[in-house]
């Protein structure tokens, strides 16, 4: 009996931590608007159109790895205002850095939003 309680405690140990590693809405929604933040000055200069713009909330709609969701955003040029959505998808934990969250998202697909919505005047 002791033989087979230390062949299966290993595995035990390992279904624990595997369990308690889990990404939450929380933690995602934190890791996704901080790095999306801190990225805006690069992107501002690639988007010469706009004069700024700010990062209002975010919404996960799938809510389990891999996650998805909407960066609610504003783009200003001027005096002038646009609502612009961001769309973010593979969010989840990487797997070969611990504690890292990684995401991808579509700023190129925003900033044809924004410009359509420009030429609309």
């Amino acid at each position: 009996m002791k033989k087979l309680f230390l062949l299966l405690l290993p595995v035990m140990m390992l279904g624990l931590t595997a369990c308690g590693n889990k990404l939450t809405t929380e933690q995602a929604e934190a890791a996704v608007l901080q790095g999306e933040r801190d990225r805006l000055p690069l992107l501002l200069q690639t988007f010469s159109f706009v004069d700024d713009i700010t990062i209002d909330s975010i919404h996960m709609t799938i809510t389990e790895e891999p996650m998805q969701g909407y960066l609610y955003t504003t783009w200003k040029n001027g005096k002038k205002e646009q609502s612009i959505i961001v769309q973010v998808d593979s969010v989840r934990q990487d797997a070969t850095r611990k504690g890292y969250i990684q995401w991808q998202s579509s700023w190129d697909n925003a900033a044809r939003s924004y410009l359509m919505k420009s030429l609309r005047f």
